[in-house]
């Protein structure tokens, strides 16, 4: 067949013009295949019909693609190619056509609707504050609104499904508020009629947020419910009425929260209601209503927990931080409002303890249920708030020493319990408990102290006898109990080794203040008693009452000797157990450091105590209320006793632990100065009995020459040449005093006794050193 050429150029161009209109065609097809894909994600239940459309248009498409394809390899060499294609300014710009689908299929009928309710508010209110129609006129142009949402919300809703659920939500809020206002402010219909279109509103909105599945139908129906009071506010006519319209709005809210899980709506409801409760709460329109608070606060808290628990155990969601934070503020909102309404009617004293053990019982059960379930996250948050309401309750409920026997015998228990059932975070708890336990107990210490300024004493505590001594050995008695459970059941170092590390130091620095506390705060009582015997005298109405103006200085004197010697006592028993017993080289640190320090207490403050109590011995103008015996005299050879007891049990329990040569020095050359301090106050404590006071100025220098000759000769023999240098800097400070003071202050004999007899010493100990040289160095 013979063709000419002008007709095959016009074939061919023809063909390149239905190849170029099945491209657009292409592309639109594309396009709706895009839509098709967005609307099968957003329905979750698609068509089985449209499903089978697109699959057979898709088979068409690829069918006419592949024909495409083949007619372009016989005809690529005959048309020509298109230039490159250059973007417009809104490609350049970065804005995709599925970004201007969003906003125009979704975000803006979103918006819409919510400036609609604003406005149909608005219009209410001036045609109220204007008094432009009746109020039945204006229920019903309100009814009237919503009811052209609606039924464009039917009629668009097989074309437009998502546009309907949104229409359908904004008619849904307008219902709510509108019969709320038709109920509360113009009082229309009978409470019963307004409670039951709440009701059916409520299940309405359930029904049409599950439906269509959309969570912005939830989302509008709670925005309009709660809006309402602050559109018009107007005052609340009844509390009674608005949060029984809140109870209900929560339930089918929340009943769509845990049915879809959106948590959000949870969480917006929260706020919402609980904001406005707190705000009734504060304000002047409480009015001391102790009934509806607490009835409504109660119901609140349920609804929120029941939702909050629904979602742990039955649809075993995870357990996250955001849900520790609403679980925990859910029950402080609701726990502090009882608390506070209580208080505000006087009733916190009487019925205080209770609601508290009925909130710990709430929490108790459900930590029962989770424990059950293995939601150990879960568990162990409730079971912490458990403790947290038990321990707070036992707080209000009952008086101070009580209080401090049940929270020690409380913590043992958790420590015990966590322990045994390897749970760690009851040792936190367990802790934290026996500080605040500490803490109570200090409170009952200083409970049996006295005011010696006023003039009447109405109590006297017995010693040994008393709430506080038995409180004291209870709290003692747990930590004992705590100490040998810690020694039966010890965690895994691996997970717990920095905590166990700082609950040993914690424990222990708790148990030992009280073991030493409880029995130095019984002294202070002893002796305090013995104050006001003296200084008071008991009259006929069993108060004490002030006889002397003065209080008796010496008898506080003794009481500070008292407790410096109880102080070395325990120390010195602290010593020998942790030798025999405990064998812990922090304790045996502690112990080293706290006796040095108590020498240093003991050699400034006692001895001058003891003096003291001698020049009270020796005065003749003392009042009635002093009782001076030899006694005064006698104490402080007690006194070294003690002292000597400090020294022995350091050396003989403490030092060997260690075995460091260099401490075992420092302690040597501590016991020589102490030796030197009290020879040096022997001699002035005589000195001053015999009336020879003036005497002991350079007696002091000879009574050191001889100690630093005899300290010299013992370094010398032992070969401790510590002792050697400590005996040397001794004689130098004598040196010192001769020509500082005894040079210039002292008469001609008893300095020519000092210095020569100062200056042979110097000689002799001269001598042992050339004689022992061999040896010493």
């Amino acid at each position: 067949m013979n063709v000419s050429k002008s007709e095959k150029q016009e074939l061919l161009q023809k063909l390149n013009e239905l190849l170029k209109k099945q491209s657009d065609f292409q592309q639109e097809i594309n396009a709706l295949q895009r839509h098709i894909v967005r609307l099968q994600v957003e329905e979750p239940e698609p068509a089985a019909e449209e499903t089978r459309e697109f699959t057979h248009h898709e088979q068409t498409l690829a069918q006419k693609t592949a024909t495409t394809k083949e007619q372009a390899r016989y005809t690529e060499h005959y048309v020509k190619k298109e230039s490159k294609k250059v973007p417009n300014f809104w490609e350049q710009s970065g804005i995709t056509s599925e970004f201007e689908q969003f906003v125009g299929t979704n975000l803006i009928n979103k918006i819409g609707m919510i400036v609609v309710i604003i406005g149909v508010g608005i219009g209410a209110k001036y045609a109220i504050d204007n008094n432009l129609i009746s109020p039945l006129m204006r229920i019903l142009l309100g009814y009237l609104v919503g009811g052209i949402l609606a039924f464009f919300a039917v009629r668009l809703k097989e074309n437009y499904f998502n546009f309907s659920a949104v229409l359908f939500s904004g008619a849904m809020a307008i219902f709510y508020f509108i019969s709320y206002a038709a109920y509360t402010y113009y009082s229309l219909f009978p409470y019963v009629v307004a409670f039951l279109l709440m009701v059916l509103f409520t299940v309405f909105t359930v029904a049409l947020a599950l439906y269509y599945d959309r969570q912005v139908i939830a989302h509008f129906g709670l925005a309009g419910a709660y809006i309402v009071p602050f559109i018009l506010y107007s005052p609340v006519s009844s509390a009674l009425v608005l949060f029984t319209y809140m109870a209900i709005i929560n339930l089918g809210i929340l009943f769509i929260s845990t049915k879809k899980q959106w948590k959000p709506l949870n969480y917006i409801a929260f706020l919402a209601t609980w904001g406005i409760f707190i705000s009734w709460f504060a304000s002047k329109d409480y009015d001391n209503q102790l009934g509806t608070a607490l009835v409504f606060a109660s119901l609140f808290f349920a609804i929120f927990y029941l939702v909050f628990l629904s979602y742990k155990l039955i649809l075993k969601e995870k357990l996250a931080i955001d849900d520790i934070v609403f679980l925990i503020l859910n029950s402080a909102i609701f726990y502090t409002i009882g608390m506070v309404a209580l208080d505000m009617n006087d009733l916190s004293q009487t019925y205080g303890g209770l609601f508290t053990f009925i909130n710990a019982l709430v929490h108790g059960s459900t930590a029962f249920l989770v424990y059950r379930s293995e939601k150990k996250e879960l568990f162990y948050w409730t079971i912490g708030l458990v403790i947290l309401l038990i321990t707070i309750a036992i707080g209000i409920q009952f008086e101070s020493h009580l209080i401090t026997i049940l929270w020690a015998g409380e913590a043992a228990f958790l420590f015990w319990l966590g322990r045994s059932q390897k749970i760690p975070l009851f040792d936190y708890i367990s802790a934290s408990l026996m500080v605040l336990t500490f803490f109570a107990l200090t409170v009952n210490w200083f409970s049996v102290s006295y005011n010696f300024y006023p003039q009447t004493i109405n109590e006297v505590f017995t010693p040994l006898l008393n709430l506080t001594f038995l409180t004291s050995l209870a709290v003692a008695a747990s930590y004992a109990f705590v100490y040998y459970t810690n020694t039966q059941w010890s965690p895994e170092e691996g997970k717990m080794k920095s905590w166990l590390e700082v609950f040993n130091i914690l424990f222990g620095g708790l148990f030992l203040l009280t073991i030493f506390i409880t029995f130095y705060n019984q002294i202070d009582l002893y002796w305090n008693n013995r104050q006001i015997y003296a200084t008071y005298e008991l009259n006929e109405n069993g108060t004490w009452t002030k006889a002397y103006e003065n209080t008796n200085k010496d008898i506080f004197t003794f009481k500070t000797i008292w407790m410096m010697n109880y102080s070395v006592l325990f120390f010195s028993a602290l010593a020998f157990v942790n030798h025999k017993r405990i064998r812990n080289m922090v304790l045996n640190g502690f112990i080293l450091v706290m006796g040095f320090l108590l020498m240093v207490v003991l050699l400034s403050g006692g001895l001058s105590s003891l003096g003291s109590l001698r020049e009270s011995y020796l005065s003749t103008d003392l009042a009635g209320n002093y009782n001076v015996t030899i006694y005064y005299l006698l104490i402080r050879y007690v006194f070294y006793l003690f002292l000597a007891l400090l020294f022995y049990a350091l050396y003989r329990f403490s030092l060997v632990q260690i075995n460091q040569k260099n401490i075992v020095n420092t302690f040597e050359v501590v016991l020589s100065i102490t030796l030197i301090v009290i020879c040096s106050s022997e001699l002035i404590h005589w000195l001053n009995l015999s009336d020879s006071a003036n005497v002991y100025n350079y007696g002091l220098s000879i009574l050191w020459g001889i100690l630093s000759f005899l300290l010299i000769v013992y370094g010398i023999w032992k070969k401790k040449k510590h002792l050697r240098l400590t005996s040397i800097i001794l004689f130098g400070v004598t040196i010192i005093k001769l020509f500082v003071y005894d040079l210039s202050n002292l008469a001609t004999v008893p300095k020519t006794i000092v210095f020569v007899s100062v200056g042979a010493l110097l000689l002799v100990v001269s001598f042992l050193y050339n004689k022992y040289r061999k040896i010493i160095f």
